[in-house]
């Protein structure tokens, strides 16, 4: 991947907002950029609890995953994840069973782009690039365990 002065990949237009990253900073994380907060702060104004509601998604995501994690679960497939940050699988279900393996698939370039950067140095956490749209390349992917 070819990166911009800064480290940043070529793909990630930081004057551009990304979902991904407007839903960082309404978990309070730091992967976002001035025209991801923007765009946060007129969705917020739109839908008032926007903030807290993607806060209570993230504690919910925490708590299945720290369940399976206790039920024996030791691989997980995160599909439309994101930038994983502040809270997420890998987190959790490392924090529980250090073992635990995390796959993150996105079809966003930009989420897949941050995703790469924030998990380099991260064991048991890959990143695909692909689309639910098209299962076999989630499931042929070689990050992914087979089955």
């Amino acid at each position: 991947m070819t990166s911009l002065p800064g480290g940043l990949p070529k793909v990630v237009d930081v004057e551009k907002p990304s979902a991904a990253r407007v839903y960082d900073y309404y978990l309070g994380g730091n992967c976002n950029f001035a025209a991801d907060r923007e765009l946060a702060k007129k969705v917020a104004t739109a839908l008032p609890g926007v903030n807290e509601v993607a806060r209570i998604n993230r504690a919910f995501l925490g708590r299945v995953v720290r369940y399976c994690v206790k039920a024996g679960i030791r691989q997980f497939l995160d599909i439309g994840s994101g930038v994983p940050t502040v809270g997420n699988v890998h987190e959790v279900a490392q924090q529980v069973e250090p073992r635990s393996r995390v796959v993150y698939v996105d079809n966003e370039p930009v989420a897949v782009a941050h995703s790469e950067m924030i998990l380099e140095d991260v064991d048991l956490a890959e990143v695909v690039h692909a689309d639910l749209r098209d299962p076999a390349s989630i499931l042929e992917s070689p990050h992914t365990p087979e089955r």
